[in-house]
C-alpha cells in the first residue's frame, strides 16, 4: 500500500534559461488511484483536465507510466487498449486522448510534461503517435529516476530546472531500450542484426568471430553480410572497426592510455594496424588527432 507522500504534483512556469536547453520540464508527479476512486483526481490546472466525453488535448508531451493496477487508453490514432502495471504511455502535443484505471483495480501512476527543441526532435525521431504504448524494462530504474526528480521538485536549489530537465531524456533512453528489446523479438531480420551490433558492442575487446556469430544467429555468413550492410551501411567488419575507433577516440581523450595500450586493449593485433586503420577512418595518426583535439 503506498503512502500518502506518495501523491504528488507540481506545475512550472515558464523559464527562458530552459527554452535554451532543448529541454523544458513542464509538470510532474505521482499518484495511487485506489480501486473505485474517481479519476482524475482533482487539484490540477484547468488545461489538464478531461472534457465531458472524457478526452483531453495536450500542448505538451507527456509519459504517464503504471506501476500498479490496470486500465484503457484510447487516442486519435489508436483505437481502446488495455493497459498494465509496467506500461508507459506517451502522450503527444495536438493527439485528443483518454486514459482512465479500471474501477475495481485502480492504478498507481507517475508522469510527467516536457518539450524543447531537442524533445521534440527526440519524440518525433524514435516515438510514434501510433504506437503510444510500450512495454517497459528497467521499471525499477525508471521509477528510481521519476522519484529522483520528484524529490528536486520538492527540494529546489539554483540551477534546478536544467537537472530536472536532464531527467526526460534518461527516462525516454529506458524506454526507447525496451522497444529496442521487443522489436529484436518480433521482427525477425532487423532482430537479427540488432542482436549482432549488441555483441559487438559488448566484445571491444577482441575480434568477433563474424562467421561463427552467423551461425549462432541461424543463418550462412554470407546472408547475414547482406543484411547487416542493408540495414546499416556498413559490412559487419566495417561496423565493428568503426565502433572500436569511435571507443579508441574516448580512451584517446582520457589520458590515460598510451597508443600501444589502446590498440591491444580493443583487439587490434598490432599498433600498426590500429594506427593505419584509425588515420583511414579519421584522417590523422591516433598522436596527430589527440594534439588536435
Amino acid at each position: 500500500m503506498y503512502s500518502e507522500s506518495f501523491i504528488f504534483s507540481r506545475y512550472l512556469p515558464p523559464d527562458q534559461q530552459t527554452r535554451r536547453w532543448g529541454w523544458r520540464l513542464l509538470d510532474a508527479g505521482r499518484q495511487n488511484v485506489p480501486r473505485g476512486s474517481p479519476y482524475p483526481a482533482s487539484g490540477h490546472p484547468m488545461e489538464y483536465l478531461f472534457d465531458a466525453n472524457g478526452r483531453r488535448t495536450l500542448n505538451e508531451f507527456q509519459v504517464v507510466f503504471i506501476v500498479k493496477g490496470s486500465g484503457e487508453f484510447a487516442s486519435k490514432s489508436l483505437s481502446n487498449t488495455g493497459v498494465n502495471a509496467g506500461n508507459a504511455i506517451l502522450l503527444f502535443p495536438g493527439e485528443w486522448h483518454q486514459y482512465r484505471p479500471n474501477p475495481e483495480t485502480g492504478w498507481s501512476e507517475y508522469w510527467l510534461g516536457f518539450m524543447g527543441q531537442d524533445a521534440e526532435r527526440i519524440m518525433q525521431t524514435f516515438f510514434n503517435p501510433e504506437k503510444p504504448l510500450l512495454q517497459t524494462s528497467h521499471a525499477d530504474e525508471i521509477m528510481r529516476l521519476f522519484d529522483q526528480l520528484l524529490h528536486r521538485m520538492k527540494h529546489p536549489f539554483p540551477g534546478a530546472e536544467q537537472v530536472l530537465a536532464s531527467t526526460i531524456p534518461m527516462i525516454l533512453a529506458y524506454l526507447q531500450a525496451a522497444k529496442v528489446q521487443n522489436e529484436m523479438k518480433t521482427h525477425g531480420d532487423t532482430g537479427l542484426v540488432m542482436e549482432a551490433k549488441s555483441r559487438m558492442l559488448q566484445s571491444l575487446t577482441s575480434r568477433t568471430d563474424l562467421s561463427d556469430m552467423a551461425q549462432q544467429l541461424g543463418m550462412s555468413y554470407s546472408k547475414f553480410r547482406v543484411l547487416f550492410k542493408e540495414q546499416t551501411g556498413y559490412a559487419p567488419r566495417e561496423y565493428e572497426n568503426l565502433i572500436k575507433l569511435n571507443r579508441a577516440c574516448d580512451l584517446l581523450r582520457s589520458g590515460q592510455y598510451s597508443v600501444s595500450q589502446i590498440a591491444e586493449e580493443l583487439g587490434y593485433s598490432s599498433i600498426y594496424y590500429f594506427s593505419r586503420a584509425f588515420k583511414k577512418q579519421f584522417g590523422k595518426s591516433p598522436r596527430d588527432w589527440l594534439d588536435r583535439v
